[in-house]
């Protein structure tokens, strides 16, 4: 019985379907990666619903606390190891290949920049990253042509003094205390004790741009990759719990109070809009006011371990966890390469997804509002664990379909374009 054409074109859909979907993820791209950044998403998503089913019964951990903090560290660990397969995996770049790379970073890091406020305008509520990677990516630019050594020393530096410099100049400047000269204001609470600190961040992303330079295609360096993030969690975790005298409090604490809380007890109502106090510096002397901070406290907080306290413990814990998801990925993206093609169409494009979910979420819980009881903080735990679930499976299909069928995400392509555009001066001139 001849076939009729649109029969013909129906079968050549499906095959052109399952070809993309056997060859997606395929050398030179590492598809462990993606599945990776596929899960901080998911994650940072399930801490924005603010997901509560228990799995470990009822005295153990909830999935909310397990992704809180480290599915936003493990997605600024893969996104240092993606700017290093953008600018030559292994090798550095050098030269003239060193001047393009940083001028695409920079372009990259404007758009991404542009984008995280558009999306804070929303008004969702979510600590949207976006705007503190496009600072990161023009803060990196100095640091492209450097050797792995030198990046994961100066991550290490970083991730142990940087916490430690800051909390000690806050005290010492009387940060919150409605002093003038202090360094407490806008752009250091955004870049240093915000959401998402430098002091945290930047160490992560170099420590990727590091990993990032290894053969990350080799299944034994994704083995060794594993074996040292479950030993350096281990060591984090465990020295921070023994430094801040808890029990989990990696898991189970909350950290989302900065260093600067701790300073002066007289300063919180300065920082209050409208006081008095905010309009007009302290009348007493700077020593009398110095001797009201608690250095103690804000030290501690420096060498914090709970999720979100930008402490130096939590830095090398969650940072280790981070290595072992991205070696356990590059690991298991070998035999289970079919079944992990939609998280890694997820992970390929992290811009169009992420900005996707917070576009939704203003929509549907804050401001607009449309369907406000999808996630549930202190009502039925079950609502917020279905709105994560069906914000997984609308990304996995959606994410899915568009990779198979016209490659790169939408947001990724206008990256990219910028990056080119940047750079365009530079080809037109080797042409």
């Amino acid at each position: 019985m001849p076939t009729t054409p649109i029969a013909r074109a129906l079968e050549s859909t499906r095959r052109s379907f399952r070809d993309r979907w056997h060859d997606f993820g395929r050398p030179p791209r590492l598809m462990g990666v993606d599945v990776a950044r596929g899960l901080a998403i998911f994650g940072m998503i399930g801490a924005h619903t603010g997901i509560v089913w228990m799995v470990a019964g009822p005295d153990g951990p909830d999935l909310a606390a397990i992704v809180q903090g480290r599915s936003s560290i493990l997605f600024a660990v893969v996104a240092g190891i993606s700017v290093a397969l953008a600018t030559g995996r292994g090798q550095r770049p050098r030269g003239e290949a060193l001047r393009s790379a940083r001028l695409r970073m920079a372009g990259r890091a404007l758009v991404v920049l542009a984008l995280g406020l558009a999306l804070e305008m929303l008004g969702s509520g979510i600590a949207v990253i976006l705007p503190i990677y496009g600072i990161l990516f023009l803060i990196l630019i100095p640091f492209l042509g450097l050797r792995r050594r030198t990046l994961a020393l100066t991550a290490a530096a970083i991730a142990v003094a940087g916490p430690t410099v800051v909390a000690l100049l806050r005290a010492v400047t009387l940060s919150g205390t409605g002093i003038p000269q202090g360094i407490g204001g806008t752009a250091v609470d955004f870049l240093l004790s915000g959401s998402y600190p430098l002091t945290v961040w930047l160490p992560l992303v170099l420590a990727g741009m590091a990993l990032g330079r290894l053969r990350l295609d080799r299944p034994r360096t994704a083995a060794v990759l594993l074996g040292s993030g479950v030993g350096l969690a281990a060591f984090g975790y465990g020295l921070g719990d023994a430094f801040n005298g808890t029990v989990r409090g990696w898991l189970t604490g909350s950290g989302s109070v900065s260093s600067s809380s701790a300073l002066s007890s007289s300063g919180v109502s300065s920082l209050l809009p409208g006081s008095s106090s905010s309009m007009r510096p302290d009348a007493r002397s700077y020593l009398e006011q110095l001797s009201e901070v608690d250095l103690g406290a804000a030290l501690s907080q420096a060498w914090g371990v709970t999720p979100h306290s930008g402490g130096t413990w939590e830095i090398i814990g969650s940072g280790g966890f981070a290595f072992a998801v991205v070696g356990a990925c590059l690991l298991a993206a070998r035999p289970f390469r079919a079944l992990l093609v939609p998280l890694a169409a997820v992970g390929s494009m992290p811009l169009t997804a992420y900005t996707a979910h917070v576009v939704s979420f203003a929509v549907l819980i804050s401001p607009l509002a449309l369907a406000p009881g999808l996630a549930s903080w202190d009502g039925d735990p079950a609502a917020s664990g279905w709105f994560w679930i069906g914000c997984v499976a609308a990304l996995l299909a959606a994410c899915t379909t568009w990779a198979l069928s016209r490659g790169r995400g939408p947001l990724e392509s206008l990256v990219a374009g910028a990056a080119h555009r940047v750079d365009r001066p530079a080809d037109s001139g080797a042409r």
